[in-house]
C-alpha cells in the first residue's frame, strides 16, 4: 500500500497556502532574520556567529527537515509551528540571562523552558518533532552561550524526559503530572550538572527544588492552556481532543441518539471495531478512530428514516414509492449534510475529511442494481411499444456513487472497514465461530481490487493484523446470547441454557451502507 499524501482534502486556497514554496521561503527567511537578531544578544555577540547561525537556518535547516520531518516542511502550518517552537525558546532563554543578575532564578530554571516547548511539539507533532527541537537548541545554546557541558548534557535529559512524558498523557489533568514529572527530572539534572553536595547545600537544593517544581506545574498550566489555541491555530487534533470528542454528551451525538437511534447505536459499535483494529497497528490512532466512528454519519439525522438502521418494521419502507436515483440521491447526501454539520458544530477537519472518505467512491449498489433493472424492463416492454433503444435512457454509474475521496489516512481507512463489517454482520443469520472472520476477508479484498486501500498509508502487515482484531471484535458482538427458561416447568424440559444468536434487524438489506 502507498503512503498517504502529506495533505489531506482542503479547499484550494487553503492547499496552496498550505505548500505555497513562496510562503515557505518566507518562513526560513524570518526565521533566520531573527537567529541573527538574537545572536547579537549572545556571549559570542556580532560577527561570524551570528552570520553562522542565519546560514544554518536559511540552507541546512531546510534539509535536515527533509530528512526528518518531511510533512513539517510540506506543510506550511506545521513548519511555521516548529521555527516559531525555536525562536521563541531561545528567545526566553536570552530573557532569562538577561534578567539574571537583577533576579535570582534556579539553575533548573533554564532546563523546563525548552522541556515543555518538547512537550508541546510532541504532542501536536510528534516524538522526532520533540527530538529535532531539543537537538537544535543544544546546538544553538553550545556554539552561541558556550555552556558548561554538563548543562548541556542535563538540558538533553530533561528534553527526553518531556517527550516521554507526552506520550503518557491522555488526559488535561495528565498535563499537571507531566509537568511535575518535568520539574523533578530538571531538578535531579541541575544536582548532577552543578554538583551539589546535599549535606553542604541545602538552602540552595531547596531553591533549586520550588524553582523546579513551580516552574514545572506553571508551565503545565500554561500549556494546557495554550493548547486548545495551537491546535485551532495549526490545524492539529491532539489525543486529549480526541479524547474529549468521544463524550456522548456533545450535542451531535445527542441529537443523533435521539433522531437517529439506529445509526447511534450503529456508530457506536463502528467505534469499538476501529479501535480495536488501530490499536493492532504502529500507524493508526485508536482515539482518532474511536472520535472519527462517533461522527461519521451525522448527516443522516435530518433524513435518518431513510436509512435501515432506523427503519420501524411496523411501516411501509420509506423508498417504495421513490425512483431508485432518488432513493440514491438522499443516500449519497447524508456525506454532503455530515461534513456541513461537522463545520457549524466547530468539528476538527479530520472528522469532517473521516465523513467525506469513509464510503470513498463506493457504488450505492441496491439502487444502482434496482435502476438496471427498471431499465431492462423498460427496454422489454419498449419493444412491445416498438420504441427505439434511444429512447430510452442508459443508466449511469456516477449518479449512484459517493464523491470521495478515498481514504487517505490510516484512521479513515480502519473507519471504512469497521463501517462495511458492522453494516454487512447485521444480515448475518446465525453466525458461527469464523464467519465474522470471513465477512471482514471478503469486504477488503473487494474494496481492494477497486482501489479503495491503495491511499490508507497501512502497510501490508498491519492491514493483516488489524483485519484479525477487527474480526475478532466483531465475532465478540456477534457472540450467541444464552436464553434463560421463564419457568421452573420449563426447566424440566430445558435442564441447561438455550444460546440464541443475535436475531436479524427488520427490513436490513443492502439498501444503505451505513
Amino acid at each position: 500500500m502507498s503512503r498517504p499524501p502529506s495533505l489531506n482534502r482542503r479547499t484550494p486556497s487553503e492547499h496552496r497556502l498550505e505548500t505555497d514554496p513562496i510562503v515557505r521561503f518566507f518562513l526560513f527567511l524570518g526565521t533566520s532574520v531573527a537567529a541573527y537578531s538574537l545572536s547579537l544578544f549572545t556571549p559570542a555577540g556580532a560577527g561570524p556567529s551570528a552570520w553562522i547561525a542565519a546560514i544554518f537556518v536559511a540552507i541546512v535547516l531546510p534539509l535536515i527537515l527533509s530528512v526528518v520531518l518531511p510533512e513539517t516542511l510540506q506543510r506550511n502550518r506545521l513548519l511555521a509551528l516548529f521555527l516559531l517552537a525555536l525562536v521563541a525558546n531561545f528567545a526566553f532563554i536570552l530573557l532569562l540571562l538577561s534578567i539574571a543578575p537583577r533576579i535570582s532564578f534556579g539553575a533548573s530554571s533554564y532546563l523546563i523552558p525548552p522541556a515543555l516547548a518538547a512537550l508541546v511539539l510532541t504532542t501536536l507533532v510528534g516524538p522526532r518533532a520533540g527530538l529535532l527541537l531539543i537537538a537544535l537548541l543544544g546546538m544553538g545554546e553550545f556554539f552561541l552561550l558556550r555552556p558548561d557541558s554538563r548543562y548541556l548534557l542535563s538540558s538533553l535529559i530533561t528534553g527526553l524526559a518531556a517527550i516521554f512524558l507526552s506520550r503518557k498523557i491522555a488526559r488535561r489533568s495528565d498535563l499537571l503530572r507531566a509537568g511535575a514529572g518535568l520539574g523533578l527530572v530538571a531538578l535531579l539534572a541541575t544536582i548532577f550538572s552543578s554538583g551539589l553536595n546535599f549535606a553542604l547545600a541545602r538552602n540552595v537544593l531547596l531553591t533549586e527544588a520550588i524553582s523546579a517544581a513551580g516552574l514545572g506545574l506553571f508551565g503545565a498550566i500554561v500549556v494546557g492552556a495554550l493548547l486548545p489555541i495551537l491546535e485551532s491555530a495549526f490545524d492539529r487534533t491532539t489525543d486529549l481532543s480526541w479524547l474529549e470528542l468521544t463524550s456522548l454528551d456533545h450535542p451531535v451525538l445527542r441529537r443523533l441518539s435521539l433522531e437517529a437511534p439506529g445509526t447511534y447505536l450503529h456508530s457506536i459499535l463502528v467505534g469499538h471495531l476501529a479501535e480495536a483494529a488501530a490499536s493492532s497497528t504502529h500507524t493508526a490512532n485508536p482515539r482518532a478512530c474511536r472520535a472519527m466512528a462517533l461522527y461519521h454519519d451525522i448527516g443522516k439525522i435530518d433524513q435518518a428514516e431513510y436509512f435501515t438502521e432506523n427503519f420501524n418494521p411496523t411501516d411501509p419502507n420509506p423508498h417504495a414509492n421513490l425512483t431508485p436515483s432518488m432513493s440514491a440521491l438522499i443516500i449519497l447526501a447524508h456525506v454532503k449534510d455530515g461534513v456541513s454539520l461537522a463545520r457549524q458544530h466547530g468539528l476538527p477537519r479530520r472528522i469532517r475529511e473521516a465523513i467525506r472518505e469513509h464510503h470513498g467512491t463506493s457504488l450505492v449498489w441496491y439502487f444502482y442494481q434496482k435502476a438496471l433493472q427498471q431499465e431492462k424492463d423498460a427496454r422489454a416492454g419498449g419493444k412491445i411499444l416498438r420504441l427505439r433503444d434511444e429512447d430510452i435512457p442508459p443508466v449511469e454509474e456516477s449518479p449512484f456513487r459517493y464523491g470521495g475521496p478515498i481514504p487517505q489516512s490510516p484512521e479513515t481507512a480502519l473507519l471504512s472497514l469497521a463501517d462495511m463489517a458492522e453494516s454487512a454482520s447485521r444480515s448475518m443469520e446465525k453466525p458461527i465461530p469464523g464467519d465474522a472472520a470471513k465477512l471482514v476477508e471478503k469486504l477488503f479484498s473487494e474494496r481492494e481490487a477497486e482501489g479503495h486501500w491503495n491511499r490508507s498509508g497501512l502497510t501490508q502487515s498491519e492491514w493483516k493484523s488489524a483485519r484479525h482484531s477487527l474480526a475478532t471484535a466483531l465475532e465478540s458482538i456477534l457472540r450467541p446470547r444464552i436464553r434463560y427458561p421463564k419457568d421452573r416447568r420449563a426447566q424440566k424440559t430445558h435442564p441447561h441454557p438455550v444460546e440464541e444468536s443475535p436475531a436479524p434487524i427488520p427490513g436490513e438489506s443492502r439498501l444503505s451502507p451505513s
